[in-house]
Parts: structure tokens; sequence; C-alpha cells
């Protein structure tokens, strides 16, 4: 995927120029969630827009990761505000520290249930208990080949159930998985339909105390 993106470059944008809208507006509600100065984290931010941009304009306090070193050379072009950092969600991110919200959009949508799982489980890992995770998928039935860009591959089923049931498995809190139309590309006849998961990081639970059996003092 890295060698992907690395040959891409900013044709990864263009393609699909009019066809975010739905991000777009997820990621302004996230905005409006959020209080001036929070931290975001942009999972496969690509080239930096439309996500990383927008958050900035909101006022957030932006940090994007992704694969590829030329997606990263553009992002830090493009949106000078926010930090870019070469890192994949699969090896150590322990010194990204943690964030009140990560978004993660069309990013794992290549990836087998337990990898998918697993994911989102790092998504959470990332996030500070009780912040805000967005991921969003396309919609399939997983009975098709699907070409994206210059990859054919065969997606897993991804329906709205699904989305619940990989949200639970990976510990999350879901609030809602949004079902959204958006614009064909230039190869498709049809809309097609992405899946946009809105969940919190669990919050631990209090622990609860046990017998008070008092204090010993020794003699």
């Amino acid at each position: 995927m890295a060698r992907l993106f690395e040959s891409l470059g900013m044709e990864y944008e263009q393609a699909f120029t009019g066809r975010k809208q739905a991000q777009i507006d997820a990621v302004e509600e996230l905005s409006r969630r959020l209080s001036p100065g929070s931290r975001v984290l942009d999972v496969g931010c690509a080239t930096g827009r439309p996500t990383a941009e927008q958050l900035c304009a909101g006022g957030l306090d932006v940090t994007g990761i992704d694969v590829s070193e030329v997606m990263l050379a553009h992002a830090r072009r493009q949106v000078p505000r926010a930090r870019f950092i070469l890192a994949d969600l699969f090896s150590d991110t322990a010194g990204l520290g943690v964030y009140d919200a990560v978004v993660c959009l069309f990013c794992l949508i290549n990836l087998p249930e337990p990898r998918f799982v697993e994911g989102l489980r790092r998504l959470s890992a990332l996030t500070v208990p009780g912040g805000t995770i967005i991921v969003a998928v396309p919609e399939s039935q997983g009975t098709e080949e699907v070409q994206f860009l210059d990859l054919t591959y065969r997606p897993m089923r991804c329906l709205p159930e699904d989305v619940h049931r990989y949200a639970q498995l990976a510990g999350l809190e879901t609030e809602r998985v949004q079902a959204l139309t958006e614009p064909g590309s230039h190869d498709q006849t049809t809309p097609g339909r992405s899946l946009f998961l809105w969940a919190g990081s669990p919050v631990p639970s209090p622990r609860t105390p046990g017998p008070d059996t008092g204090d010993t003092i020794p003699l």
C-alpha cells in the first residue's frame, strides 16, 4: 500500500475531487463537538486535504500519520499548521501519545475481519478514555471485486450491522453508524454508499473497593 500511494502522489487527491461531501460533513460535526485546541489524530492523512486542513481551520491541534513519505510531503506543503509523521497504525505507535479524537477515513478498506477489528482497537488505544473515534469505509456486500485506482481487491462484507459488530468486538462504545451516498467515481455508473462509524473510546469502570479491614499497626 505504501508503494501504491508513493506512486500516486497528488493523483490520489484529485481522483476524489467532488466526492467527499459526506466526509467533509462528518469532520465539520466533529469540529463543532470539540473545544478549540483539542488534539486530533488523522490516521491515513494522505495529502492533508480535506480532513487535516479542515480540522486546522476549526482551531484544533492536528497530527496526521501516513505510511507514504510522498503523501506526507504534500500534506506538509498544503497544511503547514498541522504536524505530519511517518507511521503505520499496525506498527509501534506508542510514541504518538493519545488524542481527544481520532479519525480514520477510508483507510481500513482492504483488510480481513480480524485485522479490521485490530485496527479499531489500535485507534481506541490512541484516543483518551471517552474520546471520539470516526471510521469511514465503503459499504460492501463482499461479493464483487473493487477497483480502487491502481488496486483491485475483494473487500470483506461491510454492512451497517457488520460495522456495529466489529466495533463491539474491538470494545468501542458505538454511538451510531451512518450510511451515506456519494457520487460514483469516474469509472462507476452508480453512486456508492459509505458507512461512518461514530464511537467512543471506553471509559474504565471505577474500581470497587474491597472490604475495609482497618489499619494494622505493628507492635
